[in-house]
């Protein structure tokens, strides 16, 4: 148990010294598995349409997770931005199953809940840990 609770600590500290930039990378490293197991599951795509799919659309949802940490994290609470992420990836999500991809839209409709829903969990998580602690010293 102390092991797990060490490596837990040092992953806390890891994601805390990250800047806006490298918080996104992580991130969106997050969000690729996410999209990946929610395209697999919810669209029964092909491993390349999943893969696709799991690459772009998070891609475009970790320049959404970027502007929102670089120009509001200090200016609301994680409860919050992670609404405000999540409505803003739902509208992503939808656009980008339906028009791009071309999948039926009650499909769509349920990868651009689903997959917002778990990711603004992602963003959450992530944020409060890099807020929970003070900033170290460049």
């Amino acid at each position: 148990m102390r092991k797990l609770v060490f490596k837990l600590s040092k992953v806390n500290t890891l994601i805390h010294s990250l800047s806006s930039f490298g918080l996104s990378i992580v991130y969106t490293v997050g969000h690729i598995v996410i999209a990946w197991a929610c395209a697999t599951i919810i669209f029964q795509a092909s491993f390349l349409l999943a893969s696709a799919d799991a690459i772009i659309e998070p891609i475009i949802n970790g320049f959404w997770f970027f502007l929102l940490h670089k120009y509001a994290h200090d200016r609301f609470k994680p409860a919050y931005l992670a609404v405000i992420y999540t409505t803003g990836h739902f509208l992503i999500a939808t656009s980008w199953s339906f028009m791009i991809i071309g999948v039926d839209l009650s499909l769509a409709a349920v990868d651009a809940i689903v997959e917002p829903i778990i990711n603004g969990f992602w963003f959450y998580a992530l944020l409060y840990s890099w807020n929970s602690q003070p900033r170290l010293a460049a």
